[in-house]
This record gives structure tokens, C-alpha cells and sequence, in this order.
């Protein structure tokens, strides 16, 4: 009999961005990401809190930026989870920094999708449907 291979979780995910600061402070912004590494120093790709972490590479002669096509919300992009509540706030904070979005309702839950300033797309999703107004 083979081994089963398993995983426990996402670890990371790992986004090649133009301005390593400025993409730090967005996702400390609108995710509340904080520096997982302090120790490294400015330079530290890692941020995000005790269930998920993001590496922010910047961009090289090594590592280049390549600009991401936004093929829409059934298409690749990272997704955050939030409670209910949570998601009313960033459709207000979207809106408030005139950020485009696009909110699709599922048969389980309920999506917010948008662009980070690098052109990735994200998602925020809740599945306490019933408790939106």
C-alpha cells in the first residue's frame, strides 16, 4: 500500500508585487496584516496574522512583475474569509476608497471580489448569508 499524501493547510501564497512597502501597508490596510517576521527587518516578505500568511516578493531583475489579467471572479484569486458583519464593512470601506468590486451571491455564501493595487485579484466571502441586510 502507498503512502496517502495529505496537507494541513495553505501555508502561503506568494505574490511578486512592484513596491514591497506600499503592498504591505495596503494588506495591513484592508486585511489587517501585520509583519510575521519582525525580526528580519523591513525587508521580510511575510505578512498576515495567526490563519494566513502572505509572502509579498518584490519585483527583480530576478523576479519580474508581471502585470495580472483579471479574468473575473471564477478565475484565479485568493480568497479571504470573514464573518458577516465584516463583509458589510468592506463593501462600505470598497466603496468609500472608490475601489471597483463585484459581489456575487452563491449557493452557500456571499463574494466580494477585487483588485489589489499590484492587479491581483481577491476575495472576500462570508457564509452567514442569512445574517446580511
Amino acid at each position: 500500500m502507498s503512502l496517502q499524501l495529505t496537507v494541513s493547510g495553505l501555508d502561503h501564497a506568494a505574490l511578486v508585487v512592484r513596491d514591497l512597502e506600499r503592498s504591505k501597508r495596503w494588506h495591513s490596510d484592508y486585511f489587517g496584516f501585520e509583519a510575521l517576521d519582525p525580526n528580519a527587518g523591513p525587508s521580510s516578505p511575510y505578512i498576515g496574522n495567526a490563519t494566513t500568511k502572505l509572502a509579498l516578493l518584490e519585483a527583480n531583475e530576478e523576479r519580474t512583475y508581471v502585470t495580472p489579467v483579471n479574468q473575473g471572479p471564477r478565475a484565479c484569486h485568493i480568497a479571504f474569509g470573514t464573518d458577516a458583519a465584516t463583509f458589510m464593512a468592506y463593501q462600505n470601506q470598497l466603496t468609500d476608497a472608490e475601489i471597483a468590486f463585484e459581489v456575487l451571491v452563491h449557493s452557500d455564501c456571499q463574494s466580494l471580489y477585487f483588485s489589489d493595487p499590484d492587479g491581483y485579484l481577491l476575495e472576500v466571502t462570508t457564509y452567514e448569508i442569512n445574517q446580511l441586510s
